[in-house]
C-alpha cells in the first residue's frame, strides 16, 4: 500500500468550514431526535388503540382516527371520530389523553419548539450554505482584513465581478462585513495554514494582504508563498508602513507591496508636473483603478513557440477577429515600441499591451494561445519529414 504524499508545505488539515456547520445542524436534529419520536409514539398508539376498539382498518377511517388522535393531545378535540363502543372510546381517550398530554405535548411539542427557538437554526444554515458555496469557487482572491483600503478593493473587485473572499480576525466587525454585501468571509486568523487551505488557495488566483501592522502582512505572506511558491501563477499584494519593510515583502515572496504614503507623495507629485486634463484624467483612472467594465488594458506574453512571431500585425487579423487595439509592444530587451503600425513585425520575446473590453481581451488571450505551436507537434512534422 503506498503511503499518502505529504504536501511540501507539512502535514496541514484544512479547516473545512462548512463542516463546521453542518455539525451544529445534526447536533440540533440530534436534540429533536426524543421529542418527535415521543410525538410520532403516542400518535402511532392512538391511532392504533381505535383501531383495535373499533374493529375498523380501512383507509377513511385510520385517517379519521389519526385527525381524532391529534386533535385530541393538542387539546384542540372539538368532535369524536367514532359511533360505535362510546363508552369504551372515551375511556381509552381519558386515559390516552392523561399519558400523551404530559409527554407528547408538554415534552415533545414544547421541547422541539424551545430548540428551534434557541438553535438560531436559519443562521447556521446561512453559514452552511455559504461555505458550501465557496468551495466551488476557482480563480478568487483571498483578501486579508477588513479595513479602508481593503473596503476599495472590494469595491472594485464587485464591480469587476472578481470573486473573492475576506478573512477578517476581529469578530466584531462580521455585521459590517455583512452590511457590505460580500458573499464569501470567514471570521479566523488569515495566517494559520488551515484557514489559508480551507479558502481555498491552492485553486486561489492571488491573495491581498493589506493591515496596518507590518508583522501581520509578512506572517500572511510567508504562510501563503509556503503554500503557493510559483509567483508567476499566484500573486501576493500587500502594503507597507515603510520602504523597509516593503522590500522584506518582496524578498519573503510578495509581489507587489504598496507603500501609502510613498504612493499618495507620487500621486500628488505626477499632477504637478504633469497636470491632466479632465478627460484623460478619466480616462486613465478607469483604467488603472477598474473605475469603468467597459475597457481595461493588458499585457500578453508572445509564447516562444508562437507561429506569429516573424509576422506582421497588419497579417494576423487580431484586431478584426477580437476587437481589441495593440497599443505597445514590449521587446525581449525592454524596448517599447508604441502605437506600432500594421508593418511592425512580432518578435520572439515581445510582450504585447492590448487595450479593449474585458471580454474581447478574453478573446484576444485566446487567440494568442492558439497560434502556439505544440512541441510535440513540430517533433512528429520532423519526424515525418525525415521519413
Amino acid at each position: 500500500m503506498k503511503k499518502k504524499k505529504i504536501p511540501h508545505y507539512g502535514k496541514v488539515k484544512p479547516i473545512n468550514f462548512r463542516a463546521i456547520y453542518e455539525e451544529q445542524l445534526y447536533e440540533i436534529l440530534s436534540r429533536l431526535r426524543f421529542p418527535l419520536m415521543t410525538v410520532l409514539f403516542f400518535t402511532m398508539v392512538g391511532v392504533l388503540g381505535l383501531m383495535i376498539i373499533n374493529n375498523k382498518s380501512d383507509g377513511k377511517h385510520v385517517l379519521n382516527y389519526l385527525f381524532h388522535t391529534v386533535i385530541t393531545f393538542s387539546t384542540v378535540g372539538y368532535t369524536e371520530g367514532y359511533t360505535e363502543n362510546i363508552e369504551l372510546n372515551r375511556l381509552f381517550i381519558t386515559i390516552f389523553i392523561m399519558i400523551s398530554f404530559p409527554l407528547a405535548y408538554m415534552y415533545g411539542l414544547a421541547t422541539a419548539v424551545n430548540v428551534f427557538a434557541q438553535s438560531n437554526l436559519q443562521e447556521i444554515f446561512r453559514y452552511w450554505r455559504m461555505y458550501k458555496k465557496m468551495e466551488t469557487l476557482k480563480g478568487h482572491y483571498i483578501i486579508c482584513n477588513f479595513n479602508e483600503i481593503t473596503k476599495e478593493v472590494i469595491k472594485n473587485l464587485k464591480r469587476r465581478k472578481i470573486k473573492f473572499i475576506v478573512i477578517e480576525p476581529n469578530r466584531e466587525l462580521e455585521p459590517e462585513i455583512r452590511k457590505a454585501g460580500i458573499e464569501y468571509y470567514v471570521i479566523e486568523e488569515p495566517h494559520k495554514r488551515g484557514v489559508l487551505l480551507g479558502v481555498g488557495i491552492e485553486k486561489a488566483k492571488g491573495l491581498i494582504t493589506a493591515f496596518e501592522e507590518n508583522t501581520q502582512d509578512l506572517s500572511v505572506i510567508v504562510t501563503a508563498r509556503l503554500i503557493r511558491p510559483d509567483k508567476d501563477t499566484f500573486h501576493i499584494f500587500a502594503t507597507a508602513t515603510t520602504e523597509g519593510a516593503a522590500e522584506k515583502m518582496k524578498l519573503l515572496g510578495a509581489n507587489e507591496v504598496i507603500v501609502p504614503s510613498v504612493a499618495i507623495g507620487r500621486r500628488i507629485t505626477s499632477f504637478v508636473l504633469h497636470p491632466p486634463t479632465p478627460i484623460i484624467k478619466g480616462f486613465l483612472e478607469s483604467i488603472a483603478y477598474g473605475e469603468r467594465t467597459d475597457i481595461d488594458i493588458i499585457e500578453i506574453k508572445v509564447d516562444e513557440h508562437s507561429d506569429l512571431i516573424g509576422k506582421k500585425l497588419k497579417d494576423i487579423g487580431m484586431r478584426q477577429q477580437t476587437g481589441t487595439t495593440i497599443v505597445a509592444i514590449v521587446r525581449e530587451d525592454g524596448k517599447m515600441k508604441i502605437a506600432p503600425s500594421g508593418e511592425t513585425i512580432i518578435k520572439k520575446g515581445d510582450s504585447l499591451i492590448v487595450l479593449g473590453h474585458p471580454k474581447a481581451l478574453k478573446r484576444a488571450e485566446e487567440f494568442i494561445e492558439e497560434h502556439i505551436i505544440e512541441e510535440e507537434t513540430e517533433k512528429s512534422t520532423e519526424g515525418e519529414k525525415v521519413g
